[in-house]
C-alpha cells in the first residue's frame, strides 16, 4: 500500500502541469496508433487466409481424393483402406465442364453432381432431384435468372456413340445461393448425381471423392498428417490433396505479404517508440531537480528506478490495451462498411475477419515492451553517473 502512495505522488511530481500531460498523452496515443497499424496488418493477413480456407472447406471435405486415370470406382480394398483413416463421410462427387444458357445469354460453368452424402457438409447444399440445378447467386444475376426458371446445358458426348454432338439438358433453378467464394458464385452448379452419371454415360463412376474427417482431425495440422498418411497408401491410384490445394500458391503468396508488411510497418513502431524515448528524456531534464531534492529527502535510487520503470510500463500497457482495442473497432468496420468489401474477382471473397493469433499478439507486446525497458534503462544508467553531492550541485547552481 505504500508503495502505491509512493507511485501516486511520483505520478504527482511528473504530470502535475499540463504540457506534461499533453506530452503523456500524444506518446500513448502515437504507440497506440503505431501497435494497432502492425496488430491489424498481421490480423487482415490471418484472417483472409483462415476465412478463405474456412470458406474452401465448407464447399467439399477435408481433403479431395481423384484418380489419376480419370473416372473411378472404389473396389473392395480401396474401400477397405479408406476405412483406416479417421474419416466421417466419404462424398462421392462428379465434376465436368458444360456451356449453360438463358435466352440470348450464356457462359461456360462447371457442373458438379452430388447425391445425399454434400448434405454433411452443413453448406446449405442438398441433393437436387433429376432435372434440378443449384447455382450461385452472381450465375442467377449475370444470367437473368430466378427459382423456378430452366437453364439449358451443353455436354460433350463423353462416352455415347455420337462423339461429335453435345448432349444437351433442361433443368430447373431449385435453389440459389450466395456462396462465399466467387467462383463458386459464377462458375459452379450443383446437379443430381445419378443425372449427370446418365448424362455422360460412366455408369457409377465419379472423379472425385470428398472425404469428411472426424472432427477431432479438422485442424490444418492433423489433416496434413492424414494426407501424408493417404498418400503413402494410394500413392499409384489416386491424387491426394488437402481441400486448399487449389490455392496453395495464393495462400503462400498472401503469407509471404505478411511478412513484408510487417516489416515494413515495425518502421512506424519504431519511430513511436522514439517518441517514448523522447517524453523520458523531456521527464527526466524537466524533473531533474526534483529528483535529486528526492534522493536527498531519502528516497533510495533503487526505489525511484523502480517507480519510473512501473510508470513506463504503465505508459506501454495502456497504449497496448488501447491498440487491441482500435483492432476490434477495425474488425467491425470491416464487417460492416461496404468501403472495406473486396473486389471478388481479385480476391476470391467479399468480405472477411480480422484473425489475431496469441503468437502475433505476444511478439508485438513483447518486442514493444522490451524496446521501453531498453530505453528507460539508457536514461537511467545516465542518471546513475551522477552522484547526489554532484547532482544537487548542478541542478541548483
Amino acid at each position: 500500500m505504500n508503495f502505491f502512495y509512493l507511485l501516486k505522488d511520483f505520478q504527482l511530481l511528473f504530470f502535475r502541469d499540463r504540457s506534461s500531460r499533453y506530452f503523456i498523452s500524444a506518446t500513448i496515443l502515437g504507440l497506440m496508433f503505431s501497435l494497432a497499424v502492425i496488430l491489424c496488418s498481421l490480423a487482415l493477413m490471418d484472417g483472409f487466409g483462415v476465412t478463405l480456407k474456412k470458406s474452401l472447406n465448407a464447399g467439399s471435405g477435408e481433403i479431395i481424393l481423384t484418380a489419376n486415370s480419370g473416372f473411378f470406382e472404389l473396389n473392395e480394398n480401396e474401400v477397405k483402406d479408406l476405412n483406416n483413416f479417421p474419416i466421417q463421410t466419404k462424398i462421392p462427387m462428379l465434376r465436368t465442364q458444360s456451356f449453360a444458357n438463358k435466352d440470348e445469354k450464356g457462359k461456360a460453368v462447371f457442373v458438379v453432381g452430388v447425391d445425399e452424402g454434400v448434405e454433411k457438409l452443413d453448406n446449405g447444399l442438398f441433393m437436387p432431384k433429376e432435372n434440378e440445378v443449384i447455382i450461385g447467386d452472381l450465375l442467377a444475376e449475370n444470367l437473368g435468372v430466378k427459382k423456378g426458371d430452366t437453364l439449358k446445358f451443353s455436354f460433350s458426348a463423353g462416352k455415347l456413340g455420337e462423339r461429335y454432338l453435345p448432349t444437351n439438358a433442361v433443368l430447373r433453378v431449385v435453389d440459389i445461393i450466395p456462396f462465399k467464394i466467387h467462383e463458386y458464385r459464377n462458375r459452379f452448379v450443383y446437379v443430381n448425381l445419378d443425372h449427370i452419371q446418365k448424362l455422360l454415360g460412366v455408369g457409377k463412376k465419379i472423379n472425385i471423392m470428398s472425404l469428411r474427417l472426424d472432427p477431432e482431425y479438422r485442424t490444418i495440422n492433423k489433416i496434413n498428417e492424414v494426407v501424408s498418411d493417404m498418400r503413402s497408401v494410394f500413392y499409384y491410384e489416386f491424387t491426394v490433396a488437402p481441400y486448399w490445394s487449389d490455392f496453395a500458391t495464393f495462400l503462400k503468396a498472401v503469407e509471404f505479404e505478411k511478412y513484408m508488411i510487417s516489416i515494413v510497418f515495425s518502421i512506424v513502431v519504431i519511430l513511436a517508440i522514439f517518441n517514448c524515448l523522447a517524453f523520458i528524456i523531456f521527464s527526466k531534464e524537466r524533473r531533474s531537480q526534483e529528483i535529486f531534492l528526492l534522493y536527498a529527502i531519502g528516497l533510495s535510487p533503487s526505489k525511484f528506478k523502480t517507480l519510473w520503470v512501473v510508470q513506463n510500463v504503465g505508459i506501454w500497457l495502456l497504449a497496448f490495451l488501447g491498440s487491441l482495442i482500435c483492432v476490434e473497432i477495425f474488425d467491425y468496420l470491416l464487417g460492416t462498411l461496404d468501403i472495406f468489401s473486396l473486389p471478388t474477382n481479385v480476391y476470391h471473397l467479399s468480405r472477411i475477419e480480422l484473425y489475431l493469433a496469441f503468437k502475433d499478439i505476444f511478439a508485438v507486446g513483447a518486442i514493444s515492451l522490451a524496446l521501453i525497458l531498453f530505453l528507460t534503462y539508457l536514461v537511467l544508467k545516465r542518471l546513475d553517473s551522477k552522484s547526489m553531492a554532484q547532482g544537487l550541485r548542478e541542478e541548483f547552481s
